[in-house]
Formats: structure tokens, C-alpha cells, sequence
């Protein structure tokens, strides 16, 4: 590391250790003396640089001293043998944590003597908790090896002596530096491929919420990745060792040290706070972490302020890693001489399928060409991307703007036409957000860069979400989108104008990190926006409208009984009509998929889906003529019949199930489900207990039917024996019969969001039998909160919903998500008497945000004395859950 020489102070040095010392517990000490010296030294601000250059210098010692005391060197005198520092230790960047590879060379194989000897060094190095990682190769192994693998090569470009015969690391530098062993240009392909496998790992993102410092994209690897091309094919380590071949201006070396030493700070603050090597940020470790940088504030601030810088930084380094891999390109692999640059217009000019500027002084006289770049960019297929000359342009001329794009007429049209066009969004939003020109642009996405959410349920940034929104609008025109979201795919193909769903995705979180509603906020926020754009009244209304209510359908299907009639009502007249609903669709399905990768689930496809024909299917009625549950009951129960008797089945046979169920039970099963209970009970001793699983999805998740004499603590036995064999509940279904039997229906799932797979049916079956059969109850101890969910505070909230009729009470439950909750939650019901008749169960990170309809021992509504003592309850009894 040439970027910093100087040792610091620090006594004494493993070269001054006398032979005695030599000990393992006499090394432990002085090596953990030494850390807890770095960490303070760290907290006094010392400079990073010399931290990890110090460290690297005071492994050298050592390694050196106890390589020296070992004799392996005399053990054999005919037999040249280096020790040799390979990978990030060779370029003498050591952080607390990191590993420490050696190379032992020789030009001969060891004998049994140095190989006990070298096994003894070996171990007692594992025995001081040093993260060794060591090969013992001849140079005849170490060119096969280097030639057969990337990764040895690797490391051996970044070889250091520590020790031994320096002539054998000089013959070991002429092979691996020869054009026979990795030439150039097949080096630098590799490392390509390299970076883009190891980016799509981290979900070609650099804005996941607990990202690894060294690995995701802009990320220290990445510099790395600058290092290793360069020392390949200039024969330079450093970043001041390729600015003589000019293609890193002052600003740019100075830039991309400064990232580089704020990566390496907080990579140094981690390895001080955990015990074994790691480079992700998770959330258990970042305010920790954030403290030791020296982050003031309350509560998660801190974190947020560290992670909005984190962030920013990982963008410059994205931003000239892609330019100088671009540069090296034209350098390594040479372009086709063929390809010769020709003109698109009098501004811009294609050259290898890139993009580029013929003024690179365009920009800076003209800001607005910056719009009409990306205008450029849509309207001709034949461009790939932008060349590097111009990515430089742009970064210069985005640091010089004094004011936003938009502010300017020019600019406005631009984007205007840039939305309009079919690939906007993957062929200019995307690179516009990449290269930082959408922050220039739109009024107030500067604020939401970077700017993270401290919970579990959103797995990327606010810019980077709403870039991931985008994309999923996009792929509503692609097959793939239309197998994974046809109905969708169909609304959007039916829009008349997709563009205002972009400007809605746009600005649908625009206002989160301001205290107050973000939709609120964020319809206000858009509307001006609109109206600068000179968009019609009745476009600005719908946008608007978007923004303010993007939430409603997802809160509506998933957290509502939509089977109610006043709920429909509600939701259709604040849809009004089906373009609405049908933009709504869009972004709604758009957004929860954009939030992480595994919330989208069939589940949740079909609360959606069910949503929104049952929305059509009531305009199409009309909006006052939704009819009222018992006429709903009515036809699920025709509707029954006559698929009843299809199959043989009469009425009059029917009723031995019927007559003993209240309307509820016609309410609440569709006409599938009443005839798949019918046809089994009929064979069924009605006094015993059925169990039945249905093979096929119901509602995008697997239903279980119970049948069995009504308990209090029915519904905390059931949910406790599903937890125990791991499964997520996302809706139950609880309704009492006259004879006082439970025909209750569980919709579950795997935690990985998928249906249960058939052959675990049958273990479940029994497993539920068995517990039915129970004449009591005793909650089952499942699994400790992870330590993840302890990082997070959720107090237990419980809200009474108000409803038009007061029949039933509605309470909403908002807790910290944890193994065993609806077990506790059904205890509670129980001891208080209450009947539990529907329960709709959200896990949105760490919390859950559960619905339960409830009424007391006579089947009213729950008084206010018995709401007090219900919240009461269940706040404490979930509270003394660990």
C-alpha cells in the first residue's frame, strides 16, 4: 500500500520479542494489547491508512520473528524457501478481522522436518485467533495452479516477501506476469465476468439495507477489482502508479481515495465490534458501529446518518469504477479501428455503441443537453450505453449546476418525451438515476438518496425502491412479467397514458425520511410538479390521486374483510372507476414487489387479484347496488347446491351438515369451499374431530379445514402446532356452528412464501389431530427471537377499528413479530372469554400487523370495560414474550 508509509508508534515490536516470549499466552496478550491499542487509536482519529498499514507491519514482525524462531530455513540449506504475503495482506491492507494469506515457495518440496515445522507455526498462529489462510506450493505448482484458477492468480499478482530467498519471488513474478499465464485482455475479460456475477449475487444493487462492505456492488471490491487490471497490465499497484497513462484526473484519484477511506473506517469499526470475520452491515451491528464513527443522535439516527453517507459513497465508487473499466477496455481489448465514431445529430455521436458528447464542453454551456442526451439515448436502438468520456462530462457538469433541470422549459420537454416513449425506463430513467442526473432533476429526490429505513420489511433504499418499482412497471411488457403478473400486465397494456404511472412511481415515496404522512406530503409534492410540466387538469387529479392513495389497495386486500360489504363500498367509491383502479393495480403489485425480493408471494398475488375483479364486478353492478351479506350467504350457498349436484349429491343430504350453520358460514366460504367440506363431512362421524388439507392453493397459500368441538383455546393450539412445524399463517377463518363445532380454515405458508408441499401434508394432519384430541392447553416453546428481531423496537400497539354495524369489534394488533405470537394472542382471547370469528395475519419485517373481528361470551360487540382489560392484556402478555 503505497498510499500511506508511515508506521506508527508502538512498543514493542514482535522483532524485539526474546525467544521466551514466544509463548501462546505471551502472544495472545501482546496481540490483544496491540488491538485494543489500534481501537483507541482509531477513536482518536488516527488516519485509517496508517491503522491498516500499522497493522499489516506489525503482522510482518511477527510472522518474520516466529518464522525466524521456527529454523525451517536451516532445516533444509540446499532448498530455497520464501515466506511470501499474497491477496489483500501482499498489498498490506490489514484490518483487525481480516484474513492473512501466506504463500510458503520453494523450489523443491518440503521435507518431513520443515513440514513439521511449518505445521507447528501454522497452529499456533490458528491458536492466536489469526484468520491464516496459507498454500505451500513449488513454482512449478504455483504456475498450474495460477494458470488453472483466476482467483490464485489473483492473489499472486499482489505478492510480497516477508521472509527468506528474494530471488524465488522475482522468478515467481516472471511467470505469473508472462503473457503465457493469463495475458492481459483474457485477465481482464475474467474480471469482468467476475464483477458482474458477484454483483447480481448482491441483487446488482449497492442500496440493500445490510450491505457487505467489501463484496456488494461499489463496495471495496470493486476498487480492488481497478487495482488487480491495472497491476496486470501497467505493472502498477497503486492508484498513483496508472495516473501517468491518464485515465484518472487529480479530482478522480483523490475522489476514489477519500471512498476508499471511508470504506475502510467502517470496515475497521466492524471488525472491532464482532468476534468472527464478516463484512456485512446487519442491522444488530449498526449503531454500534455508528457510535464508534463518531454518528450523534437519538434513537436509529446515527445509523441513517452513517448509512446515507455509506451510500453516497458506494455511488461515486459505482460511478468510476464503470468509467475506468470502460477506459481500460479501450485500452486492454482495443476497439475494432472498423468502428469509427459517426454522427447522430450535430450534438452526439455513436462510437462502439456508446453515446458520445462531440463538445466536451456541451454540458457546461448547455445544461439542458443533458435531458436531450438521455432523449437521444430512447430514441435510438442502436445505442448501448455511454461512453466514458461522457460519463465524465456529466459528473462534472452535475457538480457545477447551480440549480434543478426542471426549472428550464428545454429540460421539461425533454423528460416529457423521454416518459412517453416505450423504453424510458430501462433505457434512460435507469442510467439517469446511476449517474445521479434524476437527483438534478426532480425536486426532492436528492432527499431520498441513500436514505435507508431501520426495519426488515424494506430491503433497499428509497431511491433504489422506487427504481425497482420502475423496473417491475417495465416488465409488465415483457413475457416474463406477463407469466409472473397477468393481471397486471393485462391493466397496464389497457392504460391510455402509462407515462402518469411513472411520474406517480416517481414521486410515490418521494416524501419519506419528513415528519408526516409521505402520501400526504408526496400528492402535494407531485401536484406542483405536474403542474410546472403543464400536464391537464384531469391528469394531474389521477397522479395525484395515485400518490395519496398508493397504499389503499394493499392495505385493502390484505388487512380488510373485503367479504364485507361496507368495506367494498368504501374502497369502490374512493376508486370510482376502472382506469383508476387499473393504474392503482399496477403500482400497488409494482411496489410490494420493489420492496424486497421476498415479499411477493402467491398469497399476496391473490388478495390482489381477488381485489380487484371483485372491485370491477361491483362498477359493473354499480356502486349503490353492492348487496348486503345475507344476499351474498344466499347465492354461495346456490351456487353450492348446484355444484352438489353435479357430483350426486341432493339437498336434502345436505342438510345434516346445514342446519346446524349460521349464515356466517355461507358469508364466508365461497361456493368451492362449502362444497369441498360437504362432500367429506358426509362420510364423517359428525361427533369426531376431521382435519383436512386441500392439495390444491387456495388464495395462494395452502388451506387447512378443522372440524372439531368448539374450545376456548382452539384457535392458540392450532396456531401453536403450525408454528412449531414452521409454518406462517396468513389468514384465519374461525366459525362456531349450533352444535358448538368449530369449522375453522388456516391459509398457510412456507416461510420462503411457498405452498406446503404435499408430502408434508399427512405429518401436519396427524400432528393437528393429535392436538385436538388435547383436553388442555400449554403453549408449546418453539425458538428464541432471533438476535436480528431483538434489534428492533415495536411497541405493541392495539387499535379498535370503527365499523358501520357494531356486531363484532375489529381490533388491529401492531407487535414485534416473534416465534409464538398468535399462540399468546390466542391465550388472551381465551382467558377473556372472547370469540375470535376471522383473523387476517401481516408479517411486514420485524412486525406484524394483525386484524382480528372478535366478540364476547353472548356474541355482541366488546363493550369499553372489556376493550380496556383486551388491550391491556394482550400488550403485557406479548411484552413477556423473550
Amino acid at each position: 500500500m503505497s498510499d500511506s508509509s508511515t508506521m506508527f508508534t508502538y512498543t514493542p515490536l514482535p522483532s524485539h520479542f526474546t525467544d521466551e516470549q514466544l509463548t501462546l499466552p505471551m502472544l495472545k496478550q501482546q496481540l490483544d494489547t496491540f488491538t485494543q491499542w489500534s481501537v483507541e487509536q482509531f477513536k482518536h482519529e488516527m488516519p485509517i491508512e496508517t491503522l491498516i498499514l500499522g497493522r499489516s507491519q506489525y503482522i510482518d514482525e511477527l510472522l518474520q520473528r516466529l518464522w525466524q524462531h521456527s529454523g525451517i530455513t536451516q532445516q533444509a540449506p540446499n532448498n530455497r524457501l520464501a515466506l511470501i504475503a499474497v491477496g489483500g495482506y501482499g498489498r498490506q491492507e490489514l484490518h483487525p478481522l481480516s484474513d492473512i494469506d501466506l504463500l510458503i515457495l520453494s523450489d523443491k518440496p518440503l521435507n518431513p522436518e520443515q513440514e513439521h515445522s511449518l505445521s507447528k507455526l501454522i497452529s499456533l498462529l490458528w491458536d492466536l485467533r489469526l484468520n491464516v489462510g496459507h498454500s505451500v506450493r513449488t513454482l512449478l505448482a504455483c504456475q498450474e495452479e495460477a494458470t488453472a484458477d483466476l482467483t490464485v492468480m489473483t492473489n499472486l499478482i499482489e505478492s510480497r516477501l516477508l521472509s527468506g530467498d528474494s530471488s524465488l519471488l522475482d522468478e515467481l513474478h516472471q511467470i505469473i506476469f508472462s503473457d503465457a499465464i493469463w495475458p492481459s485482455p483474457t485477465f481482464f475479460r475474467a474480471k469482468i465476468e467476475e464483477q458482474t456475477k458477484r454483483h447480481k449475487q448482491y441483487h446488482s444493487t449497492s442500496y440493500n439495507l445490510e450491505p457487505d462492505i467489501k463484496n456488494s456492488p461499489g463496495g471495496l471490491r470493486d476498487i480492488q477489482t481497478i487495482q488487480w487490471i491495472a497491476i496486470r497490465h501497467f505493472g502498477g499497484i497503486s492508484l498513483e502508479e496508472i495516473k501517468p497513462f491518464n485515465y484518472l484526473t487529480d479530482e478522480e484519484i483523490e475522489e476514489f481515495k477519500n471512498c476508499r477511506a471511508f470504506l475502510w473506517r467502517m470496515r475497521f469499526a466492524l471488525h472491532s465490534v464482532i468476534t468472527r470475520y464478516d463484512n456485512r452491515l446487519l442491522f444488530d451491528r449498526q449503531l454500534s458501529i455508528a457510535h464508534l464513527l463518531g454518528y450523534l443522535g437519538d434513537g436509529n439516527e446515527p445509523v441513517e446518518k452513517m448509512m446515507h453517507d455509506y451510500y453516497r459513497v458506494v455511488h461515486n465508487i459505482t460511478e468510476l469504477n464503470q468509467m475506468l473499466l470502460q477506459l481500460f477496455d479501450e485500452s486492454i481489448l482495443a476497439l475494432n479501428p472498423n468502428n469509427k465514431p459517426y454522427d447522430i445529430d450535430e450534438y452526439f455521436q455513436i462510437r462502439d455503441g456508446l453515446i458520445d458528447i462531440k463538445d466536451e464542453r456541451l454540458f457546461q454551456h448547455n445544461p439542458t443537453m443533458i435531458l436531450r442526451l438521455f432523449n437521444t439515448m430512447v430514441r435510438h436502438p442502436e445505442v448501448k450505453g455511454i461512453y466514458s468520456n461522457t460519463i465524465r462530462c456529466l459528473r462534472s457538469a452535475r457538480r457545477q449546476l447551480t440549480g434543478l433541470l426542471c426549472e428550464q422549459a428545454e429540460a421539461r420537454q425533454c423528460f416529457l418525451a423521454i416518459i412517453k416513449h416505450p423504453q424510458a425506463i430501462k433505457k434512460a430513467l435507469l442510467p439517469m438515476h446511476e449517474l445521479g442526473i434524476l437527483a438534478v432533476y426532480i425536486p426532492g429526490w436528492q432527499h431520498i438518496c441513500g436514505l435507508m429505513q431501520f426495519d426488515l420489511f424494506h430491503a433497499y433504499t428509497v431511491d433504489e425502491h422506487t427504481i425497482r418499482l420502475l423496473q417491475e412497471i417495465d416488465s409488465f411488457t415483457t413475457d416474463d412479467g406477463k407469466k409472473r403478473h397477468p393481471t397486471s400486465s393485462k391493466a397496464f397494456s389497457e392504460l391510455p397514458k402509462p407515462e402518469l404511472l411513472i411520474i406517480a412511481a416517481l414521486f410515490h415515496d418521494i416524501a419519506k425520511g419528513r415528519s408526516g404522512d409521505h402520501s400526504e406530503l408526496g400528492a402535494i409534492q407531485v401536484a406542483e410538479f405536474c403542474q410546472l410540466h403543464n400536464l391537464d387538469e384531469k391528469d394531474t387529479h389521477l397522479v395525484v390521486w395515485l400518490v395519496k392513495y398508493h397504499l389503499v389497495m394493499s392495505v385493502t386486500a390484505q388487512s380488510r374483510d373485503i367479504q364485507d360489504p361496507a368495506v367494498m363500498r368504501e374502497f369502490t367509491q374512493l376508486v370510482k372507476n376502472k382506469n383508476r383502479l387499473q393504474y392503482l393495480l399496477c403500482l400497488t403489485v409494482a411496489d410490494v414487489c420493489a420492496t424486497n425480493e421476498t415479499l411477493w408471494n402467491s398469497w399476496k398475488q391473490s388478495l390482489m387479484r381477488e381485489l380487484y375483479h371483485l372491485t370491477l364486478h361491483y362498477f359493473d353492478l354499480g356502486i349503490n347496488q353492492i348487496p348486503e351479506q345475507r344476499s351474498i350467504a344466499r347465492q354461495h350457498k346456490r351456487d353450492a347446491l348446484v355444484l352438489l349436484a353435479e357430483q350426486g349429491i341432493s339437498e336434502e343430504s345436505v342438510q345434516r351438515i346445514w342446519q346446524s350453520c349460521r349464515f356466517d358460514y355461507f358469508l364466508r366460504y365461497t361456493a368451492d369451499q362449502l362444497v369441498w367440506h360437504a362432500i367429506h363431512l358426509l362420510k364423517h362421524d359428525l361427533s369426531q374431530t376431521l382435519v383436512l388439507i386441500n392439495s390444491e392453493s387456495c388464495h395462494g397459500g395452502t388451506e387447512i379445514f378443522i372440524y372439531s368441538p368448539d374450545r376456548p383455546y382452539l384457535f392458540a393450539a392450532v396456531s401453536n402446532e403450525l408454528d412449531v412445524r414452521n409454518l406462517n399463517i396468513h389468514e384465519a377463518l374461525i366459525i362456531t356452528n349450533k352444535d358448538g363445532f368449530a369449522l375453522d380454515t388456516f391459509i398457510v405458508l412456507e416461510p420462503s412464501g411457498r405452498i406446503v408441499d404435499t408430502e408434508r401434508h399427512l405429518s401436519i394432519k396427524e400432528g393437528l389431530e393429535k392436538v385436538l384430541r388435547q383436553t388442555h392447553f400449554k403453549r408449546k416453546r418453539i425458538r428464541r427471537t432471533s438476535s436480528k428481531l431483538k434489534s428492533f423496537q415495536v411497541p405493541t400497539q392495539v387499535t379498535f377499528l370503527s365499523t358501520v354495524k357494531d356486531r363484532k369489534t375489529y381490533i388491529e394488533l401492531v407487535a414485534l413479530d416473534r416465534p409464538g405470537l398468535l399462540a399468546c394472542i390466542g391465550e388472551v382471547f381465551a382467558k377473556l372469554e372472547l370469540s375470535l370469528h376471522s383473523a387476517k395475519i401481516i408479517t411486514i419485517g420485524e412486525q406484524v400487523e394483525d386484524l382480528f373481528i372478535l366478540t364476547d361470551k353472548n356474541n355482541n360487540a366488546l363493550d369499553d370495560k372489556l376493550c380496556l382489560a383486551l388491550r391491556d392484556a394482550l400488550i403485557n402478555a406479548i411484552d413477556e414474550m423473550d
